[in-house]
């Protein structure tokens, strides 16, 4: 059903979740004060932020290369599946206060792994 469309999906959702990623990797202060409304982060947390930005564009990354390497595809989006679906129940289930730019992520990633499992479950 979505085999048509996978390429624009892997494309957008790739690009999308790399810049989530660069912009946690590469202004990690920016990004704790507008997603989660850190004024004033530790160095430990800093480190832990720029790590999940390198891991969040790892996943991006092997999102598009999926694109073109289908053997590799069904692993790749069952893993950006699980790691979306994680980071939604987190931010829906977890012990944080929820800000509005959580629960925007949420709604995407939610969306993006909808549309991973509902492609793999069509293949």
């Amino acid at each position: 059903m979505f085999a048509s469309s996978i390429g624009w999906i892997l494309v957008a959702s790739g690009v999308i979740t790399a810049g989530a990623g660069l912009a946690a990797l590469l202004f990690p202060h920016i990004f704790l004060h507008l997603v989660f409304g850190v004024e004033s982060p530790t160095s430990s947390l800093v480190f832990f932020v720029r790590h999940w930005g390198v891991l969040i564009f790892a996943v991006a990354a092997l999102i598009v290369y999926s694109l073109y390497v289908p053997a590799v595809r069904a692993p790749v989006l069952a893993s950006a599946a699980i790691e979306k679906i994680a980071v939604g129940l987190l931010i829906f289930f977890g012990p944080m206060k929820r800000t509005s730019a959580m629960t925007a992520i949420a709604i995407v990633d939610g969306a993006f792994a909808t549309l991973y499992v509902a492609y793999l479950a069509g293949k």
